[in-house]
């Protein structure tokens, strides 16, 4: 099985940081600008994860997630948020959904890599 994931977020700087890094290791990544793009490219590509932001338009990350996990060809896909909104309403929203797993930002590339590694491990 190869290693790809979808890379979702309106922001270019952090979708080409985070995207250049992943690709870097090894990982074939699928690059989205909203929560719409992100859900066709899981269904198209069937990634091994998804890094989900949660405040996008066309469709929101919250949005998306849910529209993910209550899909059968995508629910069991592990999506791990990324949100500048780090209250804790926001984070239980977001599992309240089915998400696994929350980085807020800012975060460092590190710390997304190894929670990457940690949900594929």
């Amino acid at each position: 099985m190869g290693r790809s994931i979808v890379v979702a977020d309106d922001d270019p700087d952090i979708l080409s940081i985070v995207s250049m890094s992943l690709e870097t290791q090894g990982w074939d990544v699928h690059k989205a600008t909203n929560g719409r793009e992100a859900v066709d490219l899981a269904a198209a590509h069937h990634p091994n994860l998804i890094l989900m932001d949660m405040m996008m338009p066309v469709m929101s990350g919250y949005e998306a997630v849910a529209e993910l996990k209550a899909r059968d060809d995508t629910k069991e896909i592990p999506i791990v948020g990324l949100s500048a909104k780090a209250m804790a309403s926001d984070m239980e929203r977001a599992t309240d959904l089915g998400i696994d797993g929350y980085i807020t930002k800012p975060f460092r590339i590190a710390q997304v890599l190894s929670v990457i590694e940690g949900y594929l491990d």
